[in-house]
């Protein structure tokens, strides 16, 4: 029996496996990958994602057929490597394991005609991201892996093989981590080369599947750059970008590695539209192109830079609460009095060098983007199309909730181009909303507010919102968050809110 192949560092990411001798004849072994009966152990940040137990005894290596996992790798290699997006209209903020499994039960029985369509789409991203997917009667753990701006993200479930042995139960729990592209593409290019190179096959019929696989594994080696830059976003922007370039209003800034062949960090441009999973149009993808050039070559405070940080999306806390916590952090640093009613957030951004700039879009789903890091001068876009951002709260939260960006949700290159909207990773989002929520309202302040008002009064709401210059929405989410308000006070005043005589409409 030959020793565990080790790809990786097994406190980031490992994949390990060896082939074994099957004790079943060939004949009667399954013609597709029959030969590749094999070991195989994947470990992330330490956690052992394979380890089970079967038949009362601990293992860490899973034994099944290797052959469809090394296929599956790399017919899905551009995508696992690059996509980010999903393809389907979704407001499930957690990682692409939860989300995606999440949708698929949800979309998976309806009736509808729509939900049917978008069933289709979940499951064609759940093909190209899913281990599972390589094989679904295999034993392999339900693990995701995607790209997440200049990040890798591996995410995984506790859920059970379907067609699992009597005695075999995984050991895992949920997780995810967010990892560096070479960390996890390094590896993965690792074992397909030791898998195509080392497998044994018994048959002509095995022989020819074996060179299928080597010959693809030439293939996606010859990948070109744009070929992989164009997985992570849509034909109709990547051609908006090339013009740029080709114009010279534009330098491309990516790296990219031949071998793997993998883009470890994307234009700024591309970056920007990655995670979008919706079309914009021409028109507004060239007015936000325009505004990263002009950013382009400048430089952030060192006030500012001073503030930055890129704490954790999946830290274990509540999104509201993480978002919260970093509100008081940069509240204190900029050393705001916590009881403070009304912050002037214009003058503020301004002092740490952050542009704000207004542009009427044609789309109404972008509410703002967030430009910043390495070689940009930071910047906010307001979208006045949007009706969030039809009067001065809406405009006022809008800049707080992309101040949060600018400081807490950079790339590891410390690069960011974000843009707010209906697809934006609802857990990010969260964070934050309620990060601006703090901001511009701590706790300190509305109870000084409230000293001689019961908040359970529409006008006592109203009357904070005008003090705070915040909106009735938020400052009502905000309030509960903070059990200043119970949830039946918040349905109560949220339905005066839109009762047709309320007076805070």
């Amino acid at each position: 029996m030959m020793d565990m192949q080790r790809f990786g560092d097994p406190n980031r990411f490992e994949i390990s496996a060896r082939w074994l001798e099957d004790r079943e004849p060939r004949e009667r072994l399954p013609k597709e990958y029959g030969w590749s009966m094999g070991e195989l152990c994947i470990k992330v940040g330490g956690v052992i994602l394979t380890e089970h137990r079967i038949h009362g005894r601990s293992q860490d290596a899973i034994q099944w057929y290797l052959g469809p996992v090394v296929s599956w790798m790399l017919k899905q290699w551009k995508w696992l490597m690059h996509e980010e997006a999903y393809v389907w209209p979704t407001r499930a903020g957690d990682s692409a394991a939860f989300t995606v499994t999440a949708d698929l039960e949800r979309y998976m029985g309806s009736d509808f005609p729509r939900d049917k369509e978008i069933y289709k789409r979940v499951k064609s991203w759940w093909i190209r991201h899913a281990l599972r997917s390589a094989d679904p009667s295999a034993l392999y753990p339900h693990i995701f892996i995607r790209r997440v701006e200049d990040n890798i993200e591996v995410s995984w479930l506790d859920k059970q093989p379907e067609f699992a042995p009597t005695g075999f139960e995984l050991s895992l729990n949920p997780g995810t981590a967010l990892l560096a592209v070479d960390e996890v593409a390094a590896p993965l290019w690792d074992f397909l080369r030791w898998a195509t190179s080392s497998a044994r096959p018994a048959t002509e019929c095995d022989r020819t599947q074996v060179d299928a696989l080597r010959t693809r594994l030439d293939s996606v080696l010859r990948s070109q750059p744009a070929e992989l830059e164009a997985v992570h976003v849509t034909n109709e922007i990547l051609n908006i970008i090339r013009e740029g370039v080709q114009a010279g209003r534009w330098t491309p800034n990516r790296r990219a590695l031949a071998t793997p062949p993998v883009i470890t960090g994307f234009d700024a441009p591309v970056l920007m539209f990655g995670g979008l999973n919706v079309d914009i149009g021409a028109h507004d993808a060239r007015a936000l192109f325009d505004v990263l050039i002009r950013q382009h070559q400048g430089h952030e405070h060192e006030q500012l830079n001073a503030l930055v940080s890129s704490p954790s999306i999946y830290e274990y806390l509540q999104p509201y609460a993480h978002g919260y916590e970093l509100a008081y952090q940069i509240r204190e640093s900029l050393r705001i009095d916590p009881c403070t009613a009304f912050i002037d957030i214009e003058q503020l951004l301004t002092d740490l060098g952050i542009t704000i700039l207004e542009t009427h879009l044609e789309t109404s789903g972008i509410r703002g983007v967030a430009i910043a890091g390495q070689d940009f001068s930071p910047a906010i876009v307001i979208n006045a199309s949007h009706k969030f951002n039809s009067n001065s709260r809406g405009r006022r939260f809008t800049l707080a909730h992309e101040f949060c960006h600018i400081l807490f949700d950079r790339s590891r290159a410390r690069r960011l181009s974000h843009i707010s909207g209906p697809w934006s990773s609802a857990r990010v989002e969260k964070r934050a909303n309620a990060f601006a929520a703090m901001f511009l309202a701590t706790p300190h302040a509305l109870e000084k507010a409230l000293s001689t008002k019961d908040p359970r009064e529409a006008s006592t709401i109203k009357h904070l919102a005008n003090k705070f210059e915040i909106g009735t929405a938020a400052l009502l989410e905000h309030l509960r968050n903070l059990d200043l308000i119970s949830d039946d006070d918040f349905q109560t005043i949220s339905g005066y809110r839109h009762h047709p005589s309320s007076p805070m409409r």
